[in-house]
């Protein structure tokens, strides 16, 4: 599938109140990179369902020095033209240059989804699993939304404000094992 032509991205570009790209920061050795991930998720007759960008598999976003993450992914999902029900921080891992925040927003099924934006199933996945005293030796995107997914399922039950604002999902989460975290 053909991804929007240059002058059809003009327009976000242009709405898009961001700081400049890392790639046109200044680099030097002190330089840390702090990026956000986020995993859009919607319900659907169909069930759960990921949008995600069309260009990749999750949704990335660099985080300023000074930026709140829940902002910045609150601003990402109104870019995108969706109505957030639930934004939480669901984990966080190493890659090489950087530690990733990730971010599970859940939002309203949109009528008409952005031109940017897939709509994929979401595929269960096995979590990854490291040592005691060690992280796993990779970690895929779809293990990060399982673990996601698995967070929403345990905040859904946990907490009040979770748990009403995402009533109507409780029976598409009902066959995640909540995981909120592993202890050592």
């Amino acid at each position: 599938m053909a991804g929007p032509s240059e002058a059809d991205r003009g327009p976000i570009v242009e709405r898009t109140p961001l700081v400049a790209p890392v790639s046109d920061a200044p680099w030097s050795d002190a330089f840390v990179a702090q990026a956000l991930e986020v995993f859009l998720v919607c319900l659907r007759d169909a069930g759960l369902r990921e949008l995600r960008p069309i260009h990749a598999g999750s949704l990335r976003l660099g985080l300023a020095v000074g930026a709140t993450p829940g902002d910045v992914v609150l601003g990402a999902v109104a870019r995108y033209g969706l109505t957030p029900l639930v934004v939480h921080s669901t984990s966080w891992r190493s890659e090489p240059g950087r530690v990733i925040l990730t971010y599970v927003a859940a939002v309203s099924a949109p009528d008409t989804l952005s031109p940017y934006l897939a709509d994929d199933s979401i595929d269960r996945a096995g979590l990854a699993r490291g040592e005691a005293t060690a992280a796993p030796a990779a970690i895929a995107e779809a293990q990060v939304l399982e673990h996601a997914v698995r967070h929403l399922s345990w905040l859904v039950r946990d907490d009040p404000a979770v748990g009403a604002a995402l009533a109507g999902w409780r029976p598409a989460l009902d066959d995640y094992v909540p995981e909120p975290f592993r202890n050592l």
